[in-house]
């Protein structure tokens, strides 16, 4: 996923938002082509210990 779609993820995050909803308004828009694409990003911010998550990868939180 390019920058700005990640940076447009993490900003919604910041709000509150849930990752899962975030991520089909992106689908919806046309600024990515695959959930999965998010996902992956997403999986980089947990590893990275920036993105935290529970059971669900797309309903976790910012944890930074």
């Amino acid at each position: 996923m390019d920058i700005a779609n990640e940076t447009f993820l993490w900003d919604r995050i910041s709000t509150g938002r849930s990752p899962r909803d975030i991520i089909s308004s992106m689908l919806v828009l046309g600024m990515i082509r695959n959930s999965k694409q998010a996902w992956r990003t997403l999986e980089k911010w947990a590893k990275k210990g920036l993105y935290d998550y529970g059971v669900s990868l797309d309903l976790g939180w910012k944890v930074a």
